[in-house]
Formats: C-alpha cells, sequence, structure tokens
C-alpha cells in the first residue's frame, strides 16, 4: 500500500501493449518464461536472452514489448496487484455479506485465492521483492485495493468503522506479511492452500471484530 502519487519510469514502462490475441499470446509466455526462469535459476541468472529462449521467441520479439528484464518484473508484478484487486472488487456481486464474520472470511478468501490463482507467480516475486521497485506501480492499482475494501466495510451491518480507511490499510498489510511468511518460506502445495486459508480468515475476523469494538469503546 501507499499513500503519495509516483509516476512510473520509462525505464520500468513496456514498449507497447499487446492489440491481438497473438501478441497477447507472447505476452503472456513472457511473463511465463520470465517465472519459470527466476525459480529454476534464480534473480542472478535472469536475463532478456534466457526468457526468450524459455519463451521460444527472439530477443528482438521481447524488446519489442519490453525494453529490460526490470521492466518485465515489473510488467508481472503490476498485474498481479490488479488480479488482487479485481479478486476483491467480486466480493459482494452475489449478495452482500450477512456479518462481520462474514465479510472477514471474505476478504481473506479473496487475497488468498488471488495469491493462489498462479502460486508460481507468486513465489517468483517474493523471492525478488526486494529487486522490483514496487513504490512505481501506479497509485490507481493501490486506490483500488483501498476502494475494494473501504466499500465492504461501509456496508457490513452489524458493524461500524469511523476510519474505514485506516482499517482496510492494516487489513491489507496484516494479509500481506502472511502471504509473504507463507510463500517465502517455500511452502508448497496443500499445505500452502489449508494452512493459509485459514490463518488468513483468522487474523481478518480477529482483525475487525477488535476494530469495530475499539471504535465502539471510544464513543
Amino acid at each position: 500500500m501507499k499513500s503519495a502519487e509516483t509516476s512510473v519510469p520509462t525505464r520500468l514502462k513496456p514498449r507497447k501493449m499487446p492489440s491481438q490475441s497473438r501478441s497477447g499470446a507472447t505476452v503472456e509466455a513472457l511473463h511465463e518464461a520470465t517465472v519459470q526462469v527466476l525459480l529454476a535459476e534464480g534473480l542472478n541468472r535472469l536475463t532478456t536472452t534466457r526468457v526468450a529462449e524459455r519463451a521460444g521467441v527472439s530477443v528482438g520479439t521481447l524488446y519489442q514489448y519490453y525494453p529490460n528484464k526490470q521492466a518485465l518484473l515489473f510488467a508481472i508484478l503490476a498485474r498481479h496487484f490488479e488480479e488482487m484487486a479485481e479478486a476483491l472488487e467480486r466480493i459482494g456481486i452475489d449478495g452482500p455479506a450477512e456479518t462481520l464474520d462474514d465479510l472477514a472470511h471474505r476478504i481473506a478468501d479473496a487475497y488468498v485465492s488471488a495469491k493462489l490463482a498462479h502460486p508460481d507467480t507468486t513465489v517468483a516475486l517474493y523471492r525478488v521483492a526486494g529487486a522490483i521497485d514496487q513504490v512505481r506501480l501506479p497509485s490507481d492499482v493501490f486506490k483500488k485495493l483501498d476502494a475494494a475494501v473501504v466499500r465492504l466495510l461501509t456496508c457490513v451491518p452489524d458493524a461500524s468503522f469511523s476510519d474505514p480507511h485506516r482499517v482496510a490499510f492494516t487489513l491489507l498489510s496484516a494479509l500481506a506479511g502472511v502471504s509473504r511468511g507463507s510463500f517465502g518460506a517455500l511452502a508448497s502445495g496443500r499445505h500452502v492452500q489449508d494452512s493459509l486459508r485459514e490463518e488468513t480468515r483468522l487474523l481478518s475476523r480477529a482483525y475487525l471484530r477488535a476494530a469495530a469494538e475499539t471504535e465502539l469503546t471510544m464513543k
């Protein structure tokens, strides 16, 4: 999460966006190849040449879309955040949360589902988090994350929050910490899915209950 406006430097911007299904498939192959190289060989051995070879395209084709490997990593990270925001925005489409506990579980489940949708990408991004300039992500994606949770907090029928933005920030930060710990520990498969879902539900439920109760006692 962040609050200040920042701009994406040119060195991290894609050179062009895919406009057709074929070019979209090429970009997808480049992203997947990047993750595979990161997991197999690590950041130090990640090069545009290796990515292009793994994706089955020429280096020239890669450079049509990305000026360097940093821009490629940045694009994968940006899409990851967008997918998390979209998962949170979908909460409530099938009906509003009936209780605060229900809402807590829905938020936790949506967050974890976004992480587990592409577990290899999640693991790879956590491994190279320090090498990606996350603070340069467009502010819109952080605003979408915040707005999605704030919308839910203001609609839950059995609790109220005087500062839902603060509560949303804290909850998302806490969920991010648990997720990073799970994937960063190289846990995989069923162990991650079971433990991460259970723990994030517990965290989300306990924090939202405490936040709501604290505000009631202060009134």
